[in-house]
């Protein structure tokens, strides 16, 4: 009785050790379905496909074919861009001298080269051109080069240009003369401390202030005493933000160090909160940088991205983006999770209180950069006390170190104390609604401009920060930088998609800078860089629907070969909905089948299992690639069943078999109509 007493009570202990180990696992696949849904792909994706991707130059002759144009326009290419090249080696020649000068011993110019164009183009660009500017003076707007040439620049200095350069230069000077008496003494603190302290707290209404020497030294210093005041390690960012160049938030390109406390989510997408709600014990902040309203989940147009060749809606997203921050927001409170806002670009840019008065919502951290040191270098973050201690008053022995022998510098005090002084001046938020509204005022005018002259290139703006778009994509819309250098345009480097405009552009700046972007347009036009449907027909659409038709005969005696072709046929016809046409959304997903986010997921999965097979390959020999080749086909067809034999069987379920044969029907002629819809005009019935 007594081993049959000791039996059951081992079993009731192994039941209910089995349950506790369910119940964790069955939430620990919860989490991660939630956290995989929320997740953005861009990140991780580029990283493998970093490792990947080798080298390729154009030739000559494949320069001008990349997109296949026909040998007219080729001819005409080749003309205008030597005309091009010539005008500019002969217009600035002692700036190009300056560059190859220095180019060899000056490791930041040869990176800025290697990253001004898709990398096929670049050899033959650095052949043909030399983008170097050397600037020896300013006044307003224009910067005066090498050459003896005023330019009217729209770089901004990276950001720091927000109250016109003569304000800088005079605040600098102001600055030095304060604390020239102490000069460079670094421990002892100048005064001048204390009342910038004092100004930073009103403007953020948060409750302490730390000085740091860059924004990217600011964002480490507010990870971590974020991770040490919470007792948590991961980081929470959203897809296409840049918080600067540190690895330990750049999970894409930029870092090749493995990273596991930082989570990548979309921006806007409701999976992204609940995966915040339910990871909230691990969670040390949620940080985000508000600039992205200007392009939510997207690559941004920024200093490491080039001018965009995607067509995007241009609609104001800020009420939008204000409403997801207020979400955000509510999330974190309810979860406990501190929400970090990096505003070391939009901090004293977008209004005298930054993004947190911009957008009306409320940080419990702020990382400052840029101009709020009055033209100096500098790094802030302002946060609640209990954010922002770096020592633990239980445990003496943990600290977090977070200094530096610059962070109060006297000279950048000084600086600062004179932009803080303006900024919180009444009448300083008069000078901030006249800028945005002069910027908007612009941008309008010159859409107009460019509708008018029937170029694919509009201007879309939040506040003074500005990019140019493209109405169709194209494989060198990123020329049209070389072609503003010609018409006396200034650019943080030849490359760069973020522009910015200050509050020293007047009326007349702006309506030279309208004129001198639509010349640069139409001279891009002209050389025939864009083509019309009539001069050269989309024939990638035509071969992308042949490919899906002939998939289907295909598939009945090559299924390695079908599925292969037609993968890589859907993907560009996803991509193509993604960028060409606004995103289905749920209340469209009865009709099409799945909305634009369920079939982004299901094309990962698709994604998922060739990445899967290469990582387990013994060997990458020509013979297993081709062995690989046939099982992910064979694993391709099968979830192609389960997902559209799955969609059926629902819609059956929900809403009878009438309608699941509709859209069955509808998916198997999907790439019949398509034709139909692409074909040129005379072929389709009137």
């Amino acid at each position: 009785m007594m081993n049959e007493g000791l039996r059951v009570e081992w079993l009731v202990a192994g039941l209910l050790v089995g349950s506790i180990v369910a119940a964790l696992v069955a939430r620990r696949a919860v989490t991660a379905f939630w956290t995989l849904r929320a997740m953005a792909p861009t990140p991780t994706l580029s990283r493998r496909l970093s490792r990947w991707v080798k080298p390729r130059s154009y030739s000559d002759e494949e320069f001008f074919r990349a997109d296949g144009a026909a040998e007219p326009w080729v001819e005409r290419r080749q003309q205008g861009l030597a005309r091009l090249a010539s005008f500019l080696r002969a217009r600035y020649p002692r700036c190009a001298d300056w560059g190859d000068a220095l180019r060899t011993s000056f490791s930041d110019l040869r990176f800025t080269d290697a990253n001004r164009v898709p990398f096929p183009f670049a050899r033959f660009m650095r052949d043909h051109f030399n983008q170097c500017a050397v600037v020896t003076a300013s006044d307003g707007p224009r910067l005066q080069d090498l050459d003896g040439h005023w330019t009217l620049d729209v770089g901004g200095s990276y950001g720091v240009n927000v109250a016109g350069f003569a304000r800088y230069k005079e605040w600098m000077a102001r600055g030095l003369e304060r604390v020239q008496d102490l000069g460079p003494v670094l421990g002892p603190l100048h005064p001048v401390v204390a009342e910038n302290t004092t100004l930073l707290k009103s403007v953020s209404g948060l409750d302490e202030v730390s000085f740091h020497m860059s924004g990217t030294e600011a964002v480490m210093a507010a990870v971590r005493m974020a991770r040490f005041n919470t007792r948590r390690k991961l980081i929470v960012c959203f897809a296409g933000a840049y918080h600067g160049w540190w690895d330990g938030v750049q999970p894409g390109l930029g870092s090749e160090r493995s990273i596991d406390d930082c989570l990548t989510l979309k921006d806007l997408h409701e999976a992204s909160l609940e995966a915040i709600r339910r990871r909230a014990g691990e969670i040390a902040g949620v940080l985000v940088n508000p600039v992205q309203s200007f392009h939510p989940n997207a690559p941004p147009p920024s200093d490491a991205i080039l001018l965009t060749s995607g067509v995007r809606r241009t609609e104001d997203p800020s009420a939008r983006y204000a409403e997801w921050l207020r979400r955000l927001r509510a999330v974190c409170d309810e979860c406990d999770v501190p929400l970090i806002f990096d505003e070391v670009y939009t901090g004293f840019r977008l209004a005298p209180g930054g993004a947190q008065e911009y957008f009306g919502v409320a940080a419990d951290m702020v990382v400052y950069g840029k101009t709020v040191a009055g033209g100096m270098p500098i790094g802030v973050v302002c946060g609640k006390k209990a954010l922002m201690r770096r020592f633990d008053a239980e445990r003496p022995m943990r600290i977090a170190y977070v200094v530096g022998t610059f962070s109060a510098h006297p000279v950048v005090m000084g600086a600062m104390n004179e932009f803080l002084r303006w900024v919180v001046e009444p009448s300083t938020a008069q000078l901030y609604t006249e800028m945005n509204e002069r910027c908007a005022q612009w941008v309008q005018a010159t859409n107009r401009r460019l509708l008018d002259a029937a170029l694919p290139v509009r201007v879309v703006h939040l506040g003074t920060v500005w990019t140019v778009l493209f109405s169709e994509p194209g494989r060198y819309n990123w020329l049209l930088q070389y072609y503003l250098r010609a018409e006396g345009v200034t650019l943080s480097w030849v490359g760069t998609g973020r522009c910015l405009s200050s509050m020293d552009f007047t009326d007349k700046d702006y309506e030279a800078l309208a004129t001198k972007l639509v010349a640069a347009a139409r001279a891009m036009k002209a050389d025939a860089w864009w083509l019309s449907a009539d001069e050269h027909p989309k024939r990638e659409k035509n071969m992308r629907n042949r490919l899906f038709m002939g998939c289907y005969a295909l598939a009945f005696w090559d299924l390695t070969t079908a599925m292969w072709a037609g993968l890589a046929a859907l993907f560009l016809r996803q991509i193509g909905h993604a960028i060409l046409e606004p995103p289905c959304h749920d209340k469209e997903a009865l009709l099409l089948g799945f909305n634009t986010r369920n079939k982004t997921l299901i094309l990962g999965a698709y994604l998922l299992m060739p990445i899967v097979h290469l990582l387990s390959a013994s060997a990458w020999t020509v013979e297993a690639m081709r062995s690989i080749g046939a099982a992910v086909a064979v694993e391709w067809f099968l979830w192609t069943l389960v997902v559209v034999g799955g969609r059926v069987a629902y819609l059956v379920w929900t809403h009878g078999a009438r309608l699941a044969m509709v859209w069955f029907v509808k998916l198997i002629t999907d790439p019949i109509t398509d034709v139909v819809a692409y074909s040129p005009r005379y072929l389709r019935r009137a």
